[in-house]
């Protein structure tokens, strides 16, 4: 069976449209304020009048030339090489990729304007915008079509099981003997990477899965979950207490010796699919997510964080803060007492939650169930 990539929406020239329309802008302004200046002269003069309507006349004329060019830009563009113009027309609909029709393409991944394919010899393509190197090949030129990237050739094609990932203006794969190579802008400081270069933090390591988000990746590699990039809403797994962005591959120690199979990163979260099968009681010591806002081990109902803290530990603590309050205010300690009264007839109850608490931490990691 023989697959063909489809392309629809927009690959390339929103960045470049943007600026276009940006510098019609600009100079639509700077008219406007010259033509005020000499509106306000013939105003002021004595014939005033005859000028006014000649001005008007000339803004009208510039502010219709200016539209015009704007919506040619929109749908037709001089894709001349002496251009500096992008071409850029949206794709409503799916279409065929006249350059990939006679190759096999089993992997593909888009970032924000490019895309990275791979073909079943291993052969690596890239086209779209080429700004910061996304693109691999050593410029920062736009292609227009699907270009074979040069590294990945001859003794070093990707093989099946291959990675490959793209991000906001950065790409990355793995090629032969499971080596993590990336181009584009890496980081936020320093130089931009044009071409694939191995990344050698993760060299040895048995990568089955990776995604990138605008400025971070995650990756999924032997029993560890590894991240890192610039974060900012603690996208990279870390902890309230970690640290927020990380230069270099760093793993997530909370799901350290667990078995991911899958990752996944948006603009500001990420999300991993781990084998509940091989992880024993990892699983036992995350929080739970149930859709309620709350902060991290705040004990909110339904997280298990409030299970473990239930029982007598929990009365215990009440009727500590009960007894400080005594001091205070009487009718205060009033209200304590009868609820530290309620709280004994609770554990009398159930009794049989209270013995569990006098042994010890040992259902710490249990508690749900």
């Amino acid at each position: 069976m023989v697959y063909h990539l489809h392309l629809a929406g927009t690959n390339t020239g929103s960045w470049a449209l943007a600026q276009q329309e940006m510098k019609l802008s600009h100079l639509l302004f700077a008219v406007l304020c010259l033509m005020s200046k000499l509106l306000l002269v013939a105003l002021t003069s004595q014939c005033g009048y005859p000028l006014l309507k000649e001005l008007l006349y000339y803004l009208q004329a510039f502010h219709s030339m200016v539209n015009l060019d704007m919506e040619q830009t929109k749908r037709y563009y001089n894709t001349k090489d002496s251009s500096v113009r992008l071409a850029y027309e949206p794709q409503p609909r799916p279409r065929a990729i006249a350059s990939l029709a006679g190759e096999t393409i089993v992997k593909v991944a888009c970032g924000t304007n490019h895309t990275v394919a791979v073909d079943s010899n291993g052969h690596v393509y890239t086209w779209g915008f080429g700004g910061y190197g996304r693109l691999g090949h050593r410029e920062q030129k736009d292609e227009w079509v699907p270009r074979r990237v040069d590294i990945f050739s001859k003794h070093n094609v990707l093989p099946p099981g291959a990675v490959i990932s793209a991000g906001s203006v950065n790409s990355a794969c793995t090629a032969g003997g499971g080596q993590l190579y990336m181009w584009g802008k890496i980081k936020n400081t320093g130089d931009d990477w044009m071409y694939p270069k191995p990344l050698m933090d993760l060299s040895g390591w048995n990568l089955r899965c990776m995604d990138s988000g605008n400025m971070h990746h995650f990756v999924g590699a032997d029993n560890s979950c590894i991240s890192w990039g610039h974060a900012q809403n603690g996208e990279l797994g870390y902890g309230p207490n970690g640290q927020k962005s990380s230069a270099v591959p760093k793993k997530v120690d909370i799901l350290e010796g667990m078995h991911v199979i899958g990752v996944a990163c948006g603009v500001g979260h990420s999300m991993v699919i781990v084998d509940r099968t091989h992880v024993g009681d990892g699983l036992d010591q995350l929080d739970v997510y149930d859709g309620k806002a709350s902060s991290e081990g705040s004990g909110e109902p339904g997280s298990k964080n409030h299970v473990k803290q239930s029982g007598k530990k929990g009365a215990a603590k009440d009727s500590a803060n009960s007894g400080k309050r005594k001091s205070k205010d009487s009718s205060e300690s009033e209200e304590e007492n009868r609820n530290d009264e309620s709280d004994a007839s609770d554990d009398q109850v159930n009794g049989q939650t209270e013995k569990k608490s006098k042994r010890g931490g040992k259902v710490a990691g249990t508690g749900s169930k």
